[in-house]
């Protein structure tokens, strides 16, 4: 055997002799702990401290939390797209009664009671009179329904939410508006909103977000349940 072969040979056997080595050198290197995970907002955290969604693209943000027993929400858009922060108070995490935005108030108020929502994907459809009142004085009346398309999931970031599809229409006179609602009823709150042509129910445009988190309290925080 040529000297080649033989240190050949001889680099071989060191290898295969210190690969066992080097595998245990591995197992015994002390393991890294991987990241603890942010839990995902729960209905718990909604009637606590409150839950915000974000998106950074354009940026946006909707917090919501329980005041006094009533779920709020609070919307801020890019301020160079111009629109006004909003506050939205619900009868329902689905139905909103009242928006408040750059000193104007808009309120419908509904004939029937919208808890009537909560048993939605049992009875598939829910409608009621409503009149729309702009700061307080009575504008227009219609009706507004609510129909039950079937289960679905939502991500946002990390966290997968079960929701309810749900196509809210609202008609007044000859105003019209239709949405496809994704309620995720843990945490209890819609994560994506859908606009929808009235005429042919083709999506127009989208509201959905990046991240879901806990909102942190803040000292002046009051009247939470």
């Amino acid at each position: 055997m040529s000297r080649g072969a033989q240190s050949k040979g001889a680099r071989g056997a060191i290898c295969a002799r210190l690969a066992p080595v080097a595998a245990l050198a591995l197992l015994a290197l002390p393991a890294h702990a991987a990241e603890p995970l942010t839990p995902c907002p729960t209905s718990a955290d909604l009637h606590a401290e409150g839950i915000i969604l974000s998106r950074t693209t354009p940026r946006m943000s909707e917090a919501f939390r329980y005041e006094n027993g009533q779920l709020i929400g609070y919307r801020a858009d890019d301020p160079d797209l111009g629109r006004a922060p909003q506050r939205e108070i619900f009868a329902h995490p689905l139905a909103i009664t009242t928006r408040q935005s750059a000193g104007r108030e808009f309120t419908l108020r509904y004939t029937d009671d919208p808890s009537a929502l909560s048993t939605l994907s049992q009875t598939g459809r829910w409608t009621s009179p409503v009149a729309l009142l702009v700061d307080g004085k009575p504008e227009r009346q219609g009706t507004i329904t609510y129909t039950y398309r079937g289960p679905g999931t939502v991500q946002i970031g990390t966290c997968t939410y079960p929701v309810w599809q749900v196509v809210e229409r609202v008609d007044l006179g000859d105003l019209h508006s239709s949405f496809l609602k994704e309620f995720a009823p843990d945490p209890g709150i819609v994560i994506r909103s859908t606009k929808l042509d009235p005429k042919t129910s083709k999506a127009l445009s989208q509201v959905a977000f990046d991240a879901i988190t806990v909102r942190k309290k803040k000292p002046t925080d009051k009247g939470q349940e």
